[in-house]
C-alpha cells in the first residue's frame, strides 16, 4: 500500500490531526470522493491542513453528503518554516489570472498580493474562487502549506505603507536603471511586483524609480506578460532559496 502512496486521492482539510482521530469532511469532499473518485468504505487518501504534516487516512463511512475518516499515520512532517516569497500583481483576464495563480502555487508562493494599478483592465476579484484556486492547486503539486491571499489593495497605498523589512523587487524592464534578476541573490524573504497589461503607468514607474528601498530589476530583453513576469519571477527564487 505505501509503496503506491502518491497514487491517493489527495486534500487539504482545515481540521486539527492527531493519530486515529475522526474528521468528518466537508458535503463537497464527500461528493468528491464518493460521486468522482468512486470511492467507498475503507479506501485511502493522503490529508494535509497547512501545519500538521501530510497523514494517510481511512474512509470509515461515506455517503451521498458525508464522509467521515480516521488518520491512519503521518506520512510527511510539516518541517521548518520556509523564507516567504510574495507576489505582488495587478489583477488580469480570467484565463490568464487562473494561469498566474495556479502556477505561482506551484512555484513556492507564500503570498499573493492583487493590486490596483493605473492600467489594469480588472478592477475586482472573486476572492473567495481564487482561493479555491490556491488549495486546488496546492493539492495537486504536493505542497504542505497554503499561500495566503491577501485583500485587494492600491500601488500608492501600498508602497507608501511597505516597510521594506522585505526586499521589493519591481520588474522595469525597459529603465535603464534595472539590473538582470539574475544580478541579485536571493536566500531569504523576498517580494516581486509586477505590472499590469500594457505595464506600470508613468506616476507608478516614477514612484518605484525615486524610491530608494526599490531594487529595479530586468527579465531579459523581450517584454513578458504578466504572467509570464510572474513565472520568471518566482521561478528565479525558487531555485536561488533552494541552492
Amino acid at each position: 500500500m505505501i509503496d503506491n502512496i502518491y497514487k491517493y486521492p489527495r486534500l487539504y482539510l482545515n481540521a486539527a490531526f492527531e493519530k486515529s482521530a475522526i474528521i468528518s469532511l466537508s458535503s463537497e469532499h464527500a461528493h468528491y470522493l464518493r460521486n468522482v473518485l468512486r470511492k467507498k468504505t475503507g479506501d485511502y487518501l493522503r490529508v494535509f491542513n497547512g501545519s500538521d504534516g501530510e497523514w494517510l487516512a481511512r474512509i470509515e463511512e461515506i455517503g451521498k453528503k458525508s464522509c467521515d475518516i480516521a488518520l491512519d499515520k503521518c506520512l510527511r512532517e510539516q518541517g521548518s518554516k520556509k523564507p516567504s516569497l510574495h507576489l505582488y500583481f495587478s489583477p488580469i483576464k480570467k484565463q490568464r489570472m487562473d494561469f498566474l495563480i495556479e502556477k505561482s502555487v506551484e512555484l513556492g508562493v507564500t503570498d499573493l498580493h492583487p493590486v490596483l494599478m493605473e492600467r489594469s483592465v480588472m478592477r475586482k476579484i472573486n476572492q473567495e474562487r481564487i482561493e479555491a484556486q490556491i488549495i486546488e492547486a496546492a493539492e495537486q503539486c504536493e505542497r504542505l502549506d497554503i499561500p495566503k491571499l491577501h485583500k485587494l489593495g492600491n500601488f500608492h497605498q501600498l508602497l507608501s505603507e511597505y516597510n521594506f523589512d522585505i526586499p521589493l523587487l519591481a520588474c522595469l524592464e525597459r529603465e535603464s536603471g534595472a539590473n538582470s534578476i539574475s544580478s541579485y541573490a536571493i536566500s531569504s524573504d523576498i517580494a516581486f511586483i509586477i505590472g499590469p497589461e500594457g505595464g506600470f503607468g508613468d506616476n507608478e514607474k516614477e514612484s518605484l524609480m525615486t524610491n530608494n528601498n526599490v531594487m529595479l530589476i530586468g527579465l531579459g530583453k523581450e517584454i513578458l506578460r504578466a504572467e509570464t513576469a510572474a513565472i520568471a519571477c518566482l521561478s528565479y527564487a525558487m531555485l536561488s532559496q533552494s541552492v
